[in-house]
């Protein structure tokens, strides 16, 4: 499988046993189900909804991992534990550096997987 920028094949393969077909079906899922996520996250920070915020962070943190998404996953990791902790301060600066990492990997499926399925 061609390698996906931002993507760690070996996780998310491992994930799926190693079936290539599916791992390519989750990523579609994943683009499709997230891609607004950096939308959603910014208007909840904005609204200060906490447990939208929280809902939001916390599944894409855990889809993020599954796929292999790593460094997502660490950043989505350190706002969903901002926001457990209440520590509302951080929050526009840990999403501020989550944005490249999230655009980069949404354009990286989107380039090279069929996403409209």
């Amino acid at each position: 499988m061609e390698s996906i920028e931002g993507i760690d094949n070996s996780v998310g393969l491992h994930n799926v046993l190693g079936d290539e077909l599916l791992f390519k079906e989750i990523l579609v899922m994943f683009y499709h189900d997230h891609n607004e996520d950096i939308i959603r996250l910014r208007e909840a920070i904005e609204n200060k909804d906490f447990a939208n915020l929280k809902h939001i962070v916390h599944t894409l943190k855990g889809v993020s991992s599954s796929v292999g998404a790593m460094e997502l996953y660490n950043k989505a990791r350190q706002l969903d534990s901002a926001v457990n902790d209440n520590k509302s301060e951080v929050f526009d600066a840990l999403f501020t550096e989550l944005i490249p990492t999230f655009e980069q990997v949404m354009s990286s499926i989107k380039s090279h997987i069929n996403t409209e399925q």
